[in-house]
This record gives C-alpha cells, sequence and structure tokens, in this order.
C-alpha cells in the first residue's frame, strides 16, 4: 500500500468505497464544533488507494516523524452503517487493539490524545460492552 503523506494532524481515512452519503454525514459530525467551541483537528482522506484497508495496513502506512499523531481514525463499512458513525480509532504509538466511537465524540479523542491531556486508557476504560466510546458527559 502507499504511505500516508506526513501529517501532524490526525488522518480520518475512509476504507468503504460505498455509502458516500454516510461519508458525508461523518465529515459534517466531526467538523461540528461543541457547544464550548471544541472541534476535532482532522484531515479527511478519501481515495480509492485505502479503500478496503485494514487497521493494520492503515497503521503501517502512517509516516514516523517528530510531530506525528498518536492515534489514525477510520471510516469503514461498520462505521458508514452504523447509527451513530462509529469511526475506529487506531493507535499509532503502542499498536493497542482499536475501538470505535460515536462521530460525536471525536473531538474529545482527538483533541486529548494527540496532546496526551489524556491516555489511551482512560478512553478504552470508557467504552461500553461493544468497545464503543459514546463521549464523556458535558458539564
Amino acid at each position: 500500500m502507499a504511505q500516508l503523506p506526513i501529517s501532524d494532524t490526525s488522518f480520518l481515512v475512509r476504507t468503504d468505497a460505498d455509502h458516500s452519503d454516510a461519508w458525508e454525514r461523518l465529515i459534517s459530525a466531526v467538523r461540528t464544533e461543541t457547544k464550548d467551541g471544541f472541534r476535532a483537528y482532522v484531515d479527511f482522506v478519501d481515495d480509492a488507494r485505502w479503500y478496503r484497508g485494514t487497521e493494520d495496513q492503515l497503521r503501517a502506512a502512517a509516516p514516523r516523524h517528530e510531530m506525528m499523531p498518536s492515534v489514525l481514525f477510520i471510516a469503514d463499512d461498520l462505521t458508514l452503517t452504523t447509527e451513530g458513525l462509529l469511526v475506529l480509532v487506531v493507535d499509532l504509538d503502542e499498536r493497542r487493539t482499536g475501538f470505535r466511537y460515536v462521530a460525536s465524540a471525536l473531538c474529545q479523542i482527538e483533541n486529548n490524545l494527540n496532546i496526551a491531556n489524556m491516555d489511551w486508557e482512560e478512553f478504552e476504560g470508557a467504552t461500553d460492552a461493544q468497545r464503543v466510546f459514546h463521549g464523556f458527559p458535558e458539564v
């Protein structure tokens, strides 16, 4: 597979060639700011070279560099066909097993993991029985 570009921003990579309407809804959900003005900082990748790419293939395609993000996000078939648009979170640092999150909670994960404000285990520990993170309650 090809290499993802060098970036200090996490990627949200589409690996499902179908469900274009759901992909557009996902982009909209991720770009929407919270009521407190927070948003996710991600680069969207919709490139046929990545269609059907796996978690391991995309992890291997992420370039290693000093300012690299600690996570990568995947929009696969499950993401684009489930309520809440359950995106797969991929750990780029320690190759831990991924978990899913609802698209509206992306900024919580992206913002906190990439600046090391919170740890992977804090998010993973807040997942439900299906390993889905639904977001922390807003205070």
